[in-house]
């Protein structure tokens, strides 16, 4: 079976011979790797011209028009949450490469301008999944057999930043000060329960249990990495099953989010960076080692607070990984906790400072 293309060679173990993959047909290229990557390049020249000289009609379509029928894909087959995140991302794409551009025109230049045109405003990571977005319409495309050929493959995309602030104290409170009350209450809930902000703005009065006193996630992130799928239970702190039961008492069904915006309606996930980046504009918090704080800081946060007071297993299973080496990512150790291993980690010093 041939291998999906991925604007590499990939190396046919039995044969010797470096492959692609072209209309899922394995295409033989050469014994040496340049050699293999130079008669790749020639390849995909020549199909891209054949494709163009065959008179697609999407490839006389707007760039727009293609991007309808991959959402409406997405929509009918991914989740409302996946199909929601590739129609805002597509849209500020759009924006910038233009709606009217026709297909057969979309080059490697346009995701180079649009990389241009985002720097500036957008964080490195929003920029990366505004650029895939694009990619992954021409890669349906070439699937359904719409097109022969991805123009797209092999952009180097931007690397997104790693993240690794925390939130002090002060720094939580006076955002708290800052904020109004139904911000306040995504807030509280990404902090103290370590939740991802995709959980919070999604959580609905099914998935709670005030009696348990926690939160039940039949649907979560990492439910298709599970050998046995499983829910993801997120036990509740006081002041996050105190502020479930006064949020209860407003009239709602089953199917109604829990956490509103200030016009009663459900977050979405634009608005809900929009707000956290007004937010910290008025606190004038500012960043630290060029890193700014985000909804997320408060779930690395959770984590580096609770290392050392729990299991790794135990606070990986409370900001629901599957693999321990993922919560290692939301663990730092700041210059205080580093004093502190090294005072419990160091022999007494002898007063003359030789070795015993």
């Amino acid at each position: 079976m041939a291998r999906r293309t991925t604007g590499k060679p990939w190396l046919h173990e039995p044969s010797g011979y470096w492959c692609t993959s072209v209309a899922r047909r394995r295409i033989y290229l050469d014994k040496d790797y340049k050699v293999a990557c130079r008669k790749l390049r020639e390849l995909r020249a020549e199909h891209l011209k054949t494709q163009q000289g065959a008179g697609s009609d999407w490839l006389r379509a707007p760039f727009a028009d293609l991007a309808d029928e991959f959402l409406d894909d997405v929509k009918a087959r991914r989740k409302p949450q996946t199909h929601l995140g590739y129609r805002n991302r597509l849209a500020r794409a759009l924006g910038i490469i233009g709606p009217r551009t026709l297909v057969q025109e979309i080059c490697k230049l346009h995701l180079a301008r649009l990389e241009q045109r985002m720097t500036a405003d957008y964080s490195p990571s929003t920029v990366k999944d505004t650029i895939a977005a694009v990619q992954a319409v021409f890669a349906w495309a070439v699937r359904l057999d719409v097109l022969v050929v991805n123009p797209l493959i092999g952009y180097k995309k931007p690397q997104a930043l790693t993240r690794s602030r925390v939130i002090t104290d002060a720094e939580f409170d006076l955002l708290l000060q800052k904020s109004d009350t139904s911000f306040q209450n995504v807030l509280q809930a990404l902090r103290w329960t370590g939740c991802r902000p995709g959980e919070i703005r999604t959580l609905t009065w099914d998935c709670v249990d005030l009696d348990a006193g926690m939160w039940i996630l039949k649907d979560h992130k990492t439910i298709t990495q599970q050998r046995r799928p499983r829910p993801r239970i997120i036990p509740l702190p006081d002041v996050i099953w105190n502020l479930c039961r006064e949020l209860a008492k407003q009239p709602h069904v089953p199917t109604d989010h829990v956490f509103l915006n200030a016009r009663q309606g459900p977050y979405s996930k634009d608005a809900l960076c929009r707000k956290m980046t007004r937010l910290r504009s008025r606190a004038k918090i500012e960043a630290k080692g060029g890193e700014q704080i985000s909804l997320y800081s408060t779930r690395h946060t959770f984590g580096t607070e609770a290392s050392g007071r729990v299991t790794d297993i135990e606070l990986a299973a409370l900001l629901g990984h599957t693999d321990c080496r993922t919560t290692q990512r939301y663990v730092h150790i700041n210059t205080d906790r580093l004093r502190e291993i090294q005072r419990r980690a160091s022999r007494p010093i002898p007063e003359n400072g030789a070795a015993p």
